[in-house]
């Protein structure tokens, strides 16, 4: 018998990175199939703002009015119609957990948000793919602050909450919530309108989820090289928008080898690539601009529901979770202003020295 083992690697499709995962294979789609044929896997496009913060306690109650707090949170969940989300935490037994050992607040996806699961997603253990989506303790909206982290009930893996555009926009771990704080006898429930997937069972840093994805082994072993491993293992919080092994083919040669072979400036060309704070997708805002390490600016443009970092880096998969922040893979490397023309020099004498190795070798 074949061992139900699903390799790591991660593809690029269509021009996206996907990222797929190492785990035992239980997978989501069987545990659900009677909901019928899932849609596409979609990415919320980043300029799509959820409920306010200000309305998130209003919007289901208006639909479906104050639910009853004798309710436990699998009732609760039931009398707001997030049918899929019940029977999957009743397939792995986590209704009785969250019923009997202590309070808890459920992020719970709404039953389009189980459709849109991505495909590489169905080789995560349910349970652990439900697990990342409850709290330890009571957290109502109006307790929620940016870069607040919470413990799940998945092992050694916290929640990230966040809060954009002036309140407009509040995440947890990227997923937007469209309502909150229904209230149970054992909880708090808040709706979500993504399911949020935990890439690896035991969360690490922005480092440790590059290493472990081989798309990017180019990125990983230049971190390296710059002495930035310390750095980028710090609490951060960071966003980490990194180019893939496919973008670092794009830089020339002679032009990569300067790089690797001037660690400061090696340094500074990665430091570009990260900013201060976590900023999931559903947080940027065309014409924005994030601070980076180096201490220039990013620009964010976003048009067509792309994301492009400076001036042309498209955003390819947005939105990995790292327990000191996220990381958004882009299909081109960024160079700092500072040291952009420097570059220029270094590519031009190259190529003027090239050109007179081959007159010479024709002479």
């Amino acid at each position: 018998m074949l061992t139900e083992i699903v390799t790591l690697l991660c593809i690029l499709h269509s021009m996206e990175a996907v990222f797929m995962i190492t785990l035992p294979s239980v997978e989501v789609e069987k545990k659900l199939e009677e909901l019928g044929k899932r849609k596409p896997y979609l990415m919320q496009s980043p300029n799509h703002a959820s409920s306010t913060l200000k309305n998130l306690t209003n919007v289901e109650r208006e639909l479906h009015g104050q639910p009853n707090e004798a309710k436990n949170l699998v009732d609760l969940a039931e009398s707001l119609n997030l049918t899929t989300l019940v029977k999957a935490l009743e397939q792995t037994g986590l209704d009785d957990i969250i019923d009997h050992e202590g309070k808890y607040t459920l992020f719970a996806p709404t039953n389009e948000a189980f459709l849109n699961i991505p495909k590489w997603a169905n080789n995560i253990p349910l349970k652990e793919l439900l697990s990342f989506h409850v709290a330890r303790g009571l957290i109502h909206s109006s307790e929620i602050q940016n870069d607040l982290l919470v413990r799940s009930i998945l092992s050694k893996r916290d929640i990230r909450l966040n809060i954009y555009k002036n309140g407009d926009v509040v995440t947890a771990n990227g997923s937007p919530i469209a309502s909150a704080d229904y209230t149970a006898h054992n909880g708090v429930l808040h709706i979500i309108d993504r399911v949020v997937v935990s890439i690896y069972q035991r969360g690490g840093t922005i480092v440790k989820e590059l290493a472990r994805c081989p798309v990017f082994k180019s990125l990983t072993k230049l971190i390296t090289i710059a002495g930035l491993k310390d750095a980028l293992h710090a609490k951060g919080p960071f966003t980490l928008f990194a180019p893939s092994d496919e973008a670092f083919a794009k830089v020339p040669a002679d032009c990569m080898k300067h790089l690797v072979d001037n660690p400061e400036m090696l340094r500074q060309v990665l430091l570009y690539h990260v900013a201060h704070g976590s900023w999931f997708s559903a947080g940027l805002e065309d014409g924005m601009s994030l601070d980076s390490l180096q201490d220039s600016k990013l620009s964010v443009t976003i048009k067509e529901g792309s994301v492009v970092i400076g001036d042309k880096a498209k955003v390819t998969a947005p939105d990995a979770i790292g327990s000191n922040g996220v990381i958004h893979s882009i299909d081109t490397v960024l160079i700092p202003p500072s040291i952009e023309k420097q570059l220029a020099k270094i590519m031009a004498k190259t190529a003027k020295k090239q050109k007179k190795l081959i007159g010479s070798n024709k002479d």
